[in-house]
């Protein structure tokens, strides 16, 4: 091999590298130079020290090669080389020497991180296995504890956001730094180990109390979502530690972890705040007239029944059913089904089922003028739109008859006996006046009455309380509501006689609820209730339609708090009674969920709604001079209108049974004065002016003709 040296450049030992790639001058070189050049071994060229200067880089010697053998090994190749030689030591082998077996792990011999132990003995080999540890699964020895599952703070979805996931979080996020902040402030709390058993939440829960309070609020709102919410981190703010106390044991959260309350005894009455009349009883049931509905026939297209229908009305509807083959619409799903009173050969009660449903009626979302699109309605039980499969699924279709006509096909109306001895309470007196509520469950005939309460009014003591045994096949209790189960008709304890059964005052709330007693049927349920009934016995109830219909009775005398605290936009919009028990009596009732409502607790809230509805109205009457006097026979007081007016007419009472008109206008009526004469001024120009004063105030000459 020969070396041929250019003679414009001195030989020397080291040979300069070419310059790296990214250099000014790196470009040229591995484009212009052949690949012999290129095979010169490179070191990488130092940078000039502080204070020298830079130079142009040497030129590289020309090296001929007689073979392509005899090329050095270029750096590519190196770097290859030592890559696969790597790989090739990491990759272990499936089976380990005995001698790597006997060695052990290398960590075994460091002081800083022992490998972990089992806590318990160890599980034997299987037969498959050796002594050496790398054959196993490169698993560890101990399985890591499962780590807690932790809640994210994340709006919980509902079927119509009003706000939007963004703006829902953030104000989340708000809401729970409050709630933090207070649950910390318990631990400086003067009591605190008293109440750190049962009120300081985990992180956790206080997590799922601020979404749980966000998604109600969210899903009840509406559109005035974020008002609300705002308005409820601001009273976080303010909130105090012992605020903070009161407002957590209300929490559903915290009535979880305290468990369920004791079971309360049916209709036993909780403590309400009072019901101030500043009337006696008996000057209550005398004011009490005043609310009674004047003509039930301007209300008969709102389904009441003043007067029974006749029996060729009635069969002529028993003969329609007959001949539409007893095809009804279902009341739940609006599908179209067939009942079988008597079962049919296969022993069915009803086909095409089973019925999927809603169990809650649809709500119009409130829509204001900044909504571009429809809102549409939707079920509060799921949150889901209207027109999507049901979330419940019961067994059979129901159906519910609604005209008189084929109510009476089923059992006849009566109207209310005249009783000459009406039965007395259970403190021995003579009953004033009856509030009641009845419950009702499907039945191949329809919806029939299966509980009946009775209370007396205005004390609220209990009448009557009977399950009832319908006519029909049971399809449904409508537990949900109603409140009667199963069980309860099959523990019934039969009446034997129309007498009403007794009463058990000595009942705890402790102890378990005792079987109701079972009419037979509705007739004796309807017989039992008109025996503390006379025609102008008034009867309360709330929608008292529905029951009266339930139970097949006209009674002319009948006092409805539908009525009596009408919705402004008028029937057949109305009111609930839960509401108008919250707002009115600051009673919270029918909270007992799944298992429906007690006709006792709703009866006496009935009754002491018309308590402050007599009250409001004898505050009126009482402002237009309006008494309260002896009866003349003697048994109770009386209304007594104030005097007749001087030209004009007598306090009569105004015909749709609230506040006599004649006595409101006399108290808006402005009180006209004498005016004083003017010595400068004709007396028969006075007397003119004040006959024309008479004649605007009515109290003037003229006035008297």
């Amino acid at each position: 091999m020969s070396l041929t040296i250019s003679s414009s450049q001195q030989p020397t030992d080291d040979i300069r590298p070419v310059p790296e790639l990214g250099s000014r001058h790196s470009h040229g070189l591995l484009h212009d130079q052949p690949a012999q050049e290129r095979a010169v071994p490179r070191r990488r060229e130092l940078s000039p020290a502080i204070g020298e200067s830079a130079g142009p880089p040497t030129k590289r010697r020309r090296i001929a090669l007689d073979k392509v053998e005899d090329e050095p090994p270029n750096s590519t190749d190196s770097i290859r080389d030592r890559a696969t030689e790597g790989r090739s030591q990491k990759t272990l082998p499936t089976r380990a020497i005995p001698d790597q077996a006997k060695a052990g792990p290398a960590s075994l011999t460091r002081s800083v991180s022992p490998p972990a132990k089992l806590n318990g003995k160890p599980a034997p080999p299987s037969k498959n296995t050796t002594a050496n540890p790398l054959t196993t699964p490169l698993v560890s020895a101990v399985q890591p504890k499962a780590a807690e599952q932790t809640i994210s703070l994340n709006p919980r979805l509902i079927a119509n956001d009003p706000a939007g996931h963004a703006k829902r979080s953030q104000l989340l996020k708000l809401l729970h730094g409050e709630m933090t902040r207070l649950n910390k402030a318990l631990l400086s709390h003067n009591n605190f180990i008293a109440i750190k058993k049962e009120l300081l939440m985990s992180e956790d829960e206080i997590v799922q109390l601020a979404m749980e309070e966000e998604e109600n609020l969210a899903a009840t709102k509406g559109t005035v979502y974020g008002n609300v919410i705002k308005n409820r981190i601001g009273v976080y703010k303010k909130m105090t530690t012992d605020g903070w106390i009161e407002q957590l044991r209300m929490t559903p959260l915290f009535q979880r972890k305290q468990g369920p309350p004791p079971k309360k005894r049916t209709g036993q009455p909780d403590q309400p705040k009072p019901i101030v009349t500043e009337m006696t009883a008996e000057e209550e049931v005398a004011v009490l007239s005043e609310l009674v509905v004047k003509d039930q026939a301007t209300l008969a297209e709102f389904d009441y029944i003043p007067t029974p229908p006749t029996t060729e009305q009635a069969n002529e509807a028993a003969a329609a059913v007959e001949a539409s083959r007893n095809y009804e619409i279902c009341d739940r799903c609006t599908a179209r089904f067939q009942v079988f009173p008597n079962r049919n050969a296969e022993g069915q009660v009803a086909s095409n089922g089973p019925c999927k449903h809603h169990p809650l009626r649809k709500i119009y979302p409130q829509k204001t003028k900044a909504d571009t699109g429809p809102k549409h309605p939707y079920h509060p039980c799921c949150n889901s739109e209207v027109g999507s499969v049901g979330c419940t699924s019961t067994e059979y279709h129901v159906f519910k008859a609604a005209t008189p006509a084929r109510l009476a096909a089923v059992l006849p109306f009566i109207a209310t006996p005249e009783n000459l001895s009406p039965t007395k309470g259970s403190d021995g007196r003579e009953v004033s006046a009856v509030a009641f509520d009845c419950e009702m469950g499907y039945t191949t005939l329809g919806m029939e009455v299966i509980r009946v309460t009775a209370v007396s009014w205005p004390d609220g003591g209990q009448l009557l309380d009977v399950l009832v045994r319908p006519l029909g096949i049971i399809l449904d209790l409508n537990s949900r509501f109603s409140g009667v189960w199963p069980e309860d008709i099959a523990k019934g304890v039969p009446i034997t006689s129309t007498t009403p059964p007794s009463i058990q005052p000595n009942a705890t709330s402790e102890s378990p609820s005792p079987p109701l007693p079972i009419a037979k049927n509705p007739q004796d349920a309807r017989a039992l209730l008109c025996s503390y009934l006379t025609p102008t016995t008034p009867l309360i109830g709330h929608a008292i339609e529905n029951d009266l219909n339930v139970v097949r009775l006209c009674h002319p005398t009948i006092i409805d708090t539908v009525l009596a605290f009408p919705h402004p936009r008028g029937l057949p919009l109305r009111f609930g009674l839960r509401m108008l028990s919250s707002r009115h009596l600051g009673r919270a009732i029918q909270q007992g969920g799944e298992r429906g409502h007690d006709s006792l607790e709703d009866a006496r809230a009935t009754g002491d709604l018309v308590r402050v509805k007599v009250g409001l109205t004898w505050k009126k009457l009482r402002a237009t001079g309006w008494k309260l006097v002896d009866r003349p026979t003697g048994g109770g007081k009386q209304l007594v209108p104030p005097p007749p007016v001087k030209g004009g007419t007598s306090g009569a009472k105004d015909g749709d049974g609230g506040v006599p008109g004649d006595a409101v206008e006399l108290v808006n009526r402005e009180v006209p004065r004498k005016r004083k004469r003017d010595p400068d001024v004709d007396p028969d120009a006075v007397k003119d002016n004040d006959e024309a004063d008479g004649q605007e105030t009515g109290q003037g000459p003229k006035a008297l003709l």
